[in-house]
């Protein structure tokens, strides 16, 4: 009897560590969808900009260093107010992008 108690306390606790690790899952990758979609509204979007999430949805994103200020801002408030990113980084350090249509 004491076994099997064991063992089921054993399987609740692993299905609860599961369920934490599917959760954190997708919360970085409803943030990584979120943070591609933004930048696709954007023309060329992947050409000027590199980020990185993390697993609690936060976002480190580099624009190139000639990013209009305009557009850098319109891309940053719009990631800080997304419910999928839960925090945004930004900077405009990355190498100078060559396009020079910036639109949306």
């Amino acid at each position: 009897m004491n076994k099997i108690v064991t063992l089921i306390t054993l399987l609740a606790a692993l299905l609860m560590f599961a369920q934490s690790g599917i959760a954190e899952e997708d919360k970085q990758s409803k943030a990584d969808l979120a943070v591609a979609n933004i930048l696709f509204d954007y023309d060329f979007g992947s050409e000027f900009a590199s980020y990185r999430v993390d697993e609690n949805g936060f976002v480190d994103l580099i624009m190139a260093s000639n990013t209009p200020s305009t557009i850098y801002s319109e891309i940053l408030t719009r990631m800080q107010n997304h419910p999928d990113i839960d925090d945004v980084m930004a900077s405009k350090s990355g190498p100078a992008c060559k396009i020079s249509n910036w639109t949306q």
